[in-house]
């Protein structure tokens, strides 16, 4: 009889106490098993929807202020981001994102937190796709998830709400507060599915995308922002042959082909002094621009004056007052004065008409009163002392309407009853004197202050200067605005404006492997379990071999040594392993799908998302049913350690090993 006859029957013969141990090794790996599965289909699941709602996205072009849609075609044009496989050329689509919220008419329903995507036929053929809805400039496409939310369908009508995009900072004195949203009423054009790009989305989120897609140009005339956008999307820029990475190259083409319009600044011509003016939509130069501004004019041999214009509350002198007064701080001497001895409250100097007003003369004390924006959040009212240091005639400066920058609201009023600042204003105090004045000057200032006394007071942390004006020497030739543009333009960097380049997809594969290897996580959880079927098992192994002492006897004294019984028992417990674990492998799929419907339903809040299926991964099934049958060999043989001690003739009478009998005893 060779030994394979002899394993192959006691397999046979004992097969009630080898089925129990199969079936403790078959639970054992079933658990090891099936919590690798729910570790590779938990990371393979979110990897999967990270994709699926990406699409062809690589890359994402951000900005805080809205740019020139076609810079997308402009970044492109220039070849900087051109790779050396030619099948894989770089492509890239503009679009607005905001977040909003949604209304629905029919049900009332509401949605906050909704991604608003202004997109064209652009962003369609970005993703290769030919044959999907696109939003008619009356319609809106919705996602699947958002759809289910709102129980909303085609045909419906949906009330799209998003903030109004503004350069001026809210949080300044000209920001508007009462009017940040615009709302579109659209149809429902379709629902789309996943498949069709319904779970669109650049950032990794893990729950359903709720999300609208609306006609790129019907956005931007409802946002007012004609042929803008506020993101770019890109695919097929690589790191190139000198090792750049990607996002390096991106942000290299976009500092050559940014403008400053994409930065929100521009440079004019003015149209009386040989001067240039270099101002901002958002009303404030930050100082990183006035110092690149200041720079390019002194390299070119020519002079900066900063500029900032406030609007004051009132210019009072005793009983005296004059309303709604536009204030300039700069150098005096781009007034032709110089300014008096320190001492004393700063000075002030009034154009002709205010002066004739106030009937004020050098050396009076006036009161500016004006309004401030709180870090807070309050508009307060604060007061200021000056003394009158001069007069200034109306001409030059003083008749000057470009030293104010554009005040919506205020600016494009044709009388002073017009405006319509975002704070209250009291238009009962207004004189017709001081409409006379709006109908012949408009935003000429009507006093001056020191730079530095200006700066002190109405500066904040958006800017110290309102407008940065450049002046060629006397007897040269006026530098055209252009000119200087592209020098300042060569001085700023867009990365330091608000523009971010970031990697969308590497992003979106870190977040889909997640903080938490589930698979880890269920097998710590699942490690009672597991050692209790291997403990049930080598216990059952060793109430079989405790039966067969009389074989294993008659195998000693046949001629068998200690070794070659041990390779009898470790055969065969390794073709009961085997058995168990092709069992156990049935079982973790059944497992793992179990502990994936748990959290997609029980502890959903543990991953964020209920799309996740079970990913039956080849060498995670393998990692299990080996770690399951290794730890089951090694727990028989921990089992048979004591049966070798024993002689033949103890054996044949059945007695115990020395160590069997004492664990049995205790």
């Amino acid at each position: 009889m060779t030994s394979t006859t002899l394993l192959l029957r006691s397999l046979t013969h004992f097969w009630r106490i080898n089925l129990a141990v199969v079936a403790g090794v078959g639970v054992a790996v079933s658990v090891l098993a099936g919590a690798l599965l729910v570790g590779t289909s938990v990371r393979a699941s979110l990897r999967d929807l990270a994709l699926e709602r990406l699409g062809r996205v690589d890359h994402v072009v951000t900005a805080g202020a809205f740019f020139r849609e076609a810079l997308a075609g402009e970044l492109l044009a220039a070849g900087a981001l051109a790779g050396a496989d030619a099948g894989t050329a770089p492509t890239a689509a503009p679009m607005i994102a905001l977040e909003g919220f949604v209304i629905h008419q029919e049900s009332r329903g509401r949605a906050g937190g909704i991604q608003v995507y202004g997109v064209d036929d652009r962003f369609w053929a970005f993703h290769g796709r030919g044959g999907e809805r696109r939003p008619a400039p009356g319609e809106v496409l919705v996602s699947g998830g958002l759809a289910r939310e709102l129980g909303a369908g085609e045909g419906d009508t949906l009330l799209v709400r998003v903030q109004k995009p503004s350069a001026i900072p809210v949080s300044s004195l000209h920001g508007r507060r009462d009017d940040l949203g615009r709302s579109m009423r659209l149809r429902i054009g379709a629902v789309l599915a996943p498949a069709e790009l319904g779970e669109f989305s650049f950032r990794p989120r893990q729950g359903f995308s709720r999300a609208v897609f609306v006609h790129l140009a019907r956005m931007q005339r409802d946002l007012e922002v004609d042929r803008k956008a506020n993101t770019l999307l890109l695919a097929g820029v690589a790191a190139d042959a000198a090792g750049a990475s990607a996002v390096a190259r991106i942000e290299a083409a976009l500092r050559g082909a940014a403008r400053l319009s994409d930065l929100g600044l521009r440079v004019r011509a003015l149209p009386g002094p040989a001067a240039l003016a270099v101002e901002s939509t958002a009303g404030l130069l930050d100082d990183d621009v006035v110092d690149a501004a200041s720079a390019a004019a002194a390299a070119a041999g020519m002079a900066g004056q900063p500029v900032l214009t406030y609007l004051a509350n009132a210019i009072r002198r005793g009983e005296r007052s004059v309303p709604w007064s536009l204030v300039t701080a700069l150098d005096p001497a781009a007034l032709g004065v110089e300014p008096p001895a320190a001492g004393g409250p700063p000075p002030i100097w009034l154009n002709a008409w205010t002066a004739a007003d106030l009937e004020a003369a050098p050396g009076d004390a006036v009161t500016l009163e004006y309004y401030r924006w709180e870090d807070a959040g309050a508009l307060v009212t604060e007061t200021a002392d000056f003394r009158v240091a001069g007069v200034v005639p109306m001409e030059g400066l003083a008749v000057d309407r470009d030293l104010a920058p554009e005040y919506p609201g205020i600016t494009e009023a044709t009388d002073l009853t017009d405006w319509d600042p975002p704070f209250p204003i009291d238009l009962g105090l207004v004189r017709p004197r001081d409409e006379d004045y709006w109908d012949r000057y408009r935003t000429a200032s009507k006093g001056f202050v020191a730079l530095e006394d200006g700066r002190r007071r109405w500066g904040s942390r958006w800017g110290q200067a309102t407008s940065l004006r450049v002046f060629p020497p006397d007897g040269a030739p006026d530098l055209a605005a252009a000119e200087f543009g592209d020098a300042l333009r060569s001085r700023l960097d867009p990365l330091a404006a608000g523009f971010v380049v970031y990697p969308a997809r590497e992003l979106a594969l870190e977040a889909s492997a997640g903080v938490t290897d589930f698979g880890e996580y269920f097998t710590y959880f699942s490690f009672f379990l597991v050692v209790s079927a291997l403990l049930l098992a080598s216990l059952f192994f060793r109430l079989g071999v405790e039966q067969r002492l009389r074989e294993i006897g008659a195998l000693r004294a046949l001629g068998f040594d200690e070794r070659g019984v041990r390779r009898l028992f470790r055969a065969e417990s390794a073709a009961l392993a085997l058995a168990g674990g092709l069992l156990g492998a049935a079982g973790a799929v059944g497992y793992a799908e179990l502990v994936m419907w748990g959290l997609r339903t029980w502890w959903v809040d543990a991953v964020g998302t209920t799309l996740l299926v079970l990913h039956v991964s080849p060498p995670a099934l393998a990692a299990g049913i080996a770690g399951g049958m290794a730890a089951a060999v090694l727990s028989i043989a921990w089992s048979l350690r004591t049966v070798a001690r024993a002689t033949p003739r103890a054996l044949i009478h059945g007695v115990p090993p020395p160590g069997a009998a004492r664990q049995g005893a205790g």
